[in-house]
């Protein structure tokens, strides 16, 4: 009596067929689209408690945001060293506590040496992404 081997036969080539099939279903699947573009509020000198909380938490609930930048903007240079701590402290880390979103970009032009007067505050701005009297140092660089 002959027998037939069909059945290693089907194995052989039924199990490839159902990964690959199952490889393409999951290929398939809707992915979230990803965020594609970035916000920037101004922060004016004249009035530094712009924008608000509830604007930047708007702004970074957004699902095709992918960052809110906080920029700066007019001439700084009459805040002193508390000013900026105070600054610091009542205005910027609400602010970029909202969300992880949120992140400082450009240049804030305080006076000349009152950033080192506190440290901690200076390295905290560049920390977050600002530059500090960066207009200072580029003549400097090569």
């Amino acid at each position: 009596m002959k027998t037939k081997k069909t059945l290693p036969y089907y194995l052989k080539y039924a199990l490839p067929i159902l990964g690959f099939a199952g490889a393409t279903l999951l290929t398939s699947c809707e992915k979230e689209p990803e965020p594609t573009r970035d916000i920037e509020l101004e922060i004016p000198v004249d009035d530094a408690g712009k924008p608000t909380i509830e604007e930047v938490a708007m702004a970074a609930s957004q699902p095709d945001v992918r960052y809110v930048y906080l920029v700066p903007s007019g001439v700084w240079t009459h805040w002193h060293s508390l000013s900026m701590h105070n600054f610091r402290i009542l205005q910027l880390e609400p602010k970029l506590n909202v969300s992880k979103k949120v992140r400082g970009r450009g240049n804030f032009d305080f006076m000349i040496g009152e950033p080192s007067q506190v440290p901690e505050d200076s390295l905290w701005y560049v920390q977050n992404g600002w530059t500090i009297n960066a207009h200072l140092t580029r003549g400097k660089q090569r």
